[in-house]
């Protein structure tokens, strides 16, 4: 373990825990106000007739703290602050939801007259949310999201992330499956696996005598009744009524802990200093250590955790989809085999009144099961046996891409305060183009796409001018091009066109189609309208092209990958290979693939490039890719 820990920059799962604890010890409660903190976030006023007033502090996704009245409140109310009040003021705290690893504050509150169950959750991981809900129906979301297995919008049915293993509760046999199950050291293990998160994990392992660096299955056997112990001592040391501990290192706060923290004993400088609770601890500490929303550098890094966080939400979805896929077909053919005279019976059947059927659904002992109509059952069943070999090879690259991804969300990362800040070296400006899709011509012309329907939109409501031009992929949904007028005496020849049109059909549905070609068209800035005729709809993102379309046909699907300099300033850029090999080198080409192998071919260029997983998402094409060194 290092020996100067990481200090943390957000709630960790015991934290949450020792929240939880706080506010239940509050007893009845209600709610009397509800405001924006000027710090960001909101306070909720909680009044008790035996307790007096406090106030709960709310910032998503960082942390929360039950301190005395106070808190500097922003002089006007936000939508958000606004509904608390009209939902929930008077109404009681009802209840507080057990938060197992999740790093997720559930409040259940309700009226004397009645207005069903209305819920207040928290998000303490990724970006963060706020979520107030009624009858479990959402009302409010601050930030709406859209996963397969979850919806948060104001609208839809309420629900709770979806929950890993306890892990104070899961026992040893438990720690040992996911021990067993990994293919990282033992610290990513503790905190990615068991969702312990870094620091919890670095406690655990100082607490334990365990190197966090050995493979996490080499030992798992001896070491998981270990780590059970150590896990039962840590959450009983927080008890009901958790006292709060800072350490510190002269005046600069390093971490804030509902228990007597193992991981800094040693590091040179650092004392540990006591407060009556957890929250008191907690609001000084996280206060000095936040960064602000200001700091460009500190955003940057906070932005790539919190996608590394929906990444890693998206991919254990999808595992968890693989798993039962491959689950299903193997039991899907075990049960035709073990059937076999219904399922021959079935076929001739369903081949007799249909000569050419494809499938048929056969009920095989109280399971339905589809079937591809063979001319034997053991055919069928073999089918089927090889579609779940083909889902658990899928499933083996989801799950080291699952994997890698929870690896690197689980590495500790300094969070400086202003305290502790030094002098910034100077960084590039950035330019209103880096929010979208970009590249530089080899002409030394920027072409800039849209990444969805919303920011086409704006790019070329904003930035599409005279003498610059509108580039399309002769394809449906495809994103808007612009390519703009470059400083005379430099213009745009055939050959930017070219490079912009080969762009386009790249970010189009040609890509994920396979296609080795496709044709765009560009045209002239006047040509270019969001007013349609009468009796015609034009959607958001889309646009009318009136006059002839200039077409450009024969475009090859391919791609360079590579860092290229511009304005001083090295950075990674997917063009055409022409236009980065005028500015820098091609490190990789790339074609359409096998969408099956995305994840693994991610992971390839992340090893080979340097660049985060979650930046070089954002370069990529969607659909398969086929790598190949120039």
């Amino acid at each position: 373990m290092p020996s100067d820990p990481a200090p943390k920059d957000r709630f960790t799962a015991l934290d949450t825990l020792a929240l939880v604890h706080e506010l239940r010890s509050l007893g009845r409660v209600r709610l009397d106000k509800a405001f924006d903190r000027a710090e960001g976030g909101w306070s909720l006023v909680l009044r008790g007739s035996g307790t007096g007033r406090h106030e709960l502090v709310l910032v998503p996704g960082r942390y929360a703290a039950l301190v005395p009245p106070g808190e500097l409140h922003a002089d006007e109310l936000s939508p958000v602050a606004r509904e608390i009040r009209r939902i929930l003021t008077g109404a009681v705290l009802s209840g507080v939801a057990e938060p197992g690893a999740e790093r997720y504050l559930e409040l259940e509150f309700a009226h004397a007259a009645g207005a069903g169950r209305l819920v207040l959750a928290l998000e303490l991981f990724g970006a963060g949310n706020l979520i107030l809900a009624r009858d479990d129906r959402i009302l409010v979301a601050l930030r709406p999201r859209r996963w397969a297995h979850r919806d948060v919008r104001a609208g839809a049915p309420y629900s709770r992330p979806p929950s890993r293993a306890d892990p104070w509760t899961i026992g040893p046999a438990g720690i040992l499956v996911e021990l067993e199950r990994s293919r990282t050291d033992l610290a990513s293990t503790l905190a990615a696996r068991l969702g312990l998160g870094g620091p919890v994990a670095e406690e655990v392992i100082a607490r334990g005598g365990l190197r966090g660096s050995e493979p996490a299955p080499s030992s798992a056997a001896e070491v998981s009744p270990r780590l059970n112990a150590v896990l039962a001592a840590l959450a009983a040391e927080v008890g009901d009524r958790p006292r709060g501990y800072l350490v510190r290192r002269g005046d600069v706060l390093l971490d804030a802990t509902p228990y007597r923290s193992h991981r800094w004993l040693g590091v040179a400088g650092a004392e540990e200093v006591e407060r009556p609770t957890f929250s008191e601890a907690a609001a000084e500490y996280f206060r000095t250590v936040v960064p602000s929303v200001s700091d460009p550098a500190e955003s940057a890094a906070l932005e790539a955790q919190r996608q590394l966080a929906r990444l890693v939400e998206r991919q254990r979805a999808a595992v968890e989809e693989l798993e039962r896929g491959v689950r299903d077909r193997r039991e899907d053919a075990e049960a035709v085999l073990a059937h076999y005279a219904e399922v021959e019976s079935a076929l001739a059947t369903a081949a007799s009144a249909d000569p050419r059927p494809r499938s048929v659904v056969v009920d095989l002992g109280g399971r339905p099961v589809a079937i591809a109509v063979e001319p034997t059952a053991r055919k069928s069943a073999q089918l089927l046996f090889e579609e779940s070999k083909r889902l658990a090879e899928k499933l083996d690259g989801a799950a080291a891409a699952l994997e890698e991804t929870e690896r690197r969300l689980a590495e500790p990362r300094t969070v400086v305060s202003p305290a502790r800040r030094s002098p910034a070296r100077p960084e590039a400006r950035r330019r209103w183009f880096e929010r979208h899709r970009w590249f530089v011509s080899s002409e030394g012309a920027i072409v800039v796409a849209g990444r969805d329907a919303a920011s086409n939109d704006a790019l070329v409501r904003r930035n599409l001018k005279d003498g610059d031009l509108y580039v399309h992929a002769d394809l449906q949904g495809a994103a808007s091009v612009v390519v703009k007028r470059p400083a005379p005496p430099a213009a745009v020849t055939e050959v930017t066109l070219r490079e912009a049109a080969q762009w386009a059909v790249a970010f189009s549905k040609a890509w994920r189609a396979g296609l080795a070609s496709a044709s765009a068209f560009w045209a002239t800035p006047d040509q270019v309208s969001k007013s349609a005729v009468s009796g015609e709809f034009v959607a958001r993102g889309a646009f009318v092209i009136r006059g002839a379309k200039h077409f450009v046909r024969d475009l090859p699907l391919e791609l360079a990958l590579g860092p290229v300099v511009y304005e001083g300033v090295e950075r990674w850029v997917t063009a055409p290979p022409g236009a980065v090999a005028a500015r820098g080198k091609v490190a990789f080409l790339l074609t359409p693939g096998a969408e099956r192998d995305r994840a693994a071919a991610e992971v390839e260029l992340v090893r080979d490039t340097g660049v985060p997983r979650s930046v070089l998402q954002s370069l990529l094409p969607a659909g398969g890719l086929s790598i190949r060194r120039p």
